[in-house]
């Protein structure tokens, strides 16, 4: 039986704010992994933090660019957000996430990875 791709990637947002006030932002998986031969992977982000949202422009961003992700992320509502990922090259790509205190309007950022596997074939 053939391997199916999965063309959807779910990924969890969690954001914990300890009590001196430190904010940490834990993405689940990291690396995110595109199979190999997954071509067009949606990576779905959902945001588990209620006081948090996603930036409305930009709240995922590739920290350099790169041809397999030819389109801007976007924020779907304040808990989803979604980048677009051709995974046409192997390798491992940093990205950022960047969440919202809702209250205060104060960003917090983390950079996790996408691990993409790649095109046996390398075009569209």
């Amino acid at each position: 039986m053939p391997h199916t791709p999965k063309r959807v990637v779910p990924v969890s947002v969690d954001v914990t704010v300890s009590t001196d006030g430190t904010v940490t932002i834990d993405c689940s998986p990291n690396p995110a992994p595109i199979i190999k031969d997954t071509k067009h992977a949606l990576l779905v982000f959902t945001l588990n933090t209620p006081g948090f949202r996603f930036k409305t422009a930009d709240a995922i961003t590739l920290d350099q660019a790169v041809d397999d992700f030819p389109y801007d992320s976007w924020t779907i509502s304040d808990t989803q957000a979604a980048l677009y990922d051709r995974n046409l090259v192997a390798d491992t790509f940093d990205y950022t996430v960047t969440v919202v205190n809702a209250t205060t309007g104060q960003e917090y950022s983390v950079d996790p990875e996408i691990q993409n596997g790649g095109s046996s074939t390398g075009g569209d």
